[in-house]
């Protein structure tokens, strides 16, 4: 009976201590919560290069090494580990149930044109002085956080600037569905073209190392702030 009792009592310890890892789970901790939110997936590719490189594989390639490099200071949560399709409320919903500090929605272009990061601005809200109106809580939520995302993007386009001037970057805000519900500042990032990787894995791998140490950069230098 008294093993009975002690095995009871483990698992009950288990079920109770806060998630950990990639998931969409609820969380409690008092780290940062950062929400990593994939583009695309499943049957929605994205951009994709002449070779057939797609832009769901490599956002999530992406937000996977990004993830490992910070979780050793921050709670994380990817909103999708798998080449799965999740709706933008679903990913949003993780985000909020998880009460996130930073919603990262990454994403690529395939262009000659600056990458970039955005930030949530709904064009109807045409005095930027007036309180939003509330018919539409779901576009009104991140215009509330509208001047922490605009921090986060500019400390995105500091940090990318810096350690790579070569190519252009900029910030501004958007009509981004992805972003729409944000109870969190909230940002999506391009940042840089599929076009210039190449066609070796290895090769393709060493690449996004470097983009996700400069988001790691990116948001620390937004959380010291």
């Amino acid at each position: 009976m008294a093993k009975e009792t002690v095995l009871l009592f483990i698992i009950t310890v288990l079920m109770i201590m806060p998630g950990t890892g990639y998931s969409g789970s609820m969380i409690q901790t008092t780290q940062r919560i950062v929400v990593i939110d994939p583009g695309h997936g499943g049957p929605y590719s994205g951009i994709s290069t002449s070779g057939g490189v797609q832009e769901k594989t490599i956002a999530l390639q992406l937000a996977l090494k990004t993830a490992e490099k910070l979780e050793t200071h921050y709670n994380v949560i990817l909103t999708r580990t798998e080449d799965t399709n999740i709706s933008a409320q679903e990913r949003m919903f993780i985000a909020n149930k998880n009460a996130a500090d930073l919603f990262l929605s990454i994403h690529l272009h395939n262009s000659k044109e600056p990458s970039c990061f955005l930030y949530y601005f709904d064009p109807s809200q045409t005095d930027k002085q007036q309180t939003p109106a509330l018919e539409n809580t779901w576009k009104v939520k991140p215009l509330f956080f509208q001047p922490e995302s605009i921090k986060a993007v500019h400390s995105f386009l500091s940090i990318f600037s810096a350690y790579k001037p070569t190519p252009r970057f900029f910030s501004t805000g958007a009509p981004v569905i992805f972003l729409e519900g944000a109870t969190m500042p909230a940002v999506l990032i391009e940042p840089f073209s599929l076009s210039i990787l190449p066609h070796n894995p290895d090769e393709i791998g060493i690449i996004l190392d470097e983009v996700a140490e400069l988001i790691e950069k990116s948001i620390g230098h937004y959380f010291e702030k």
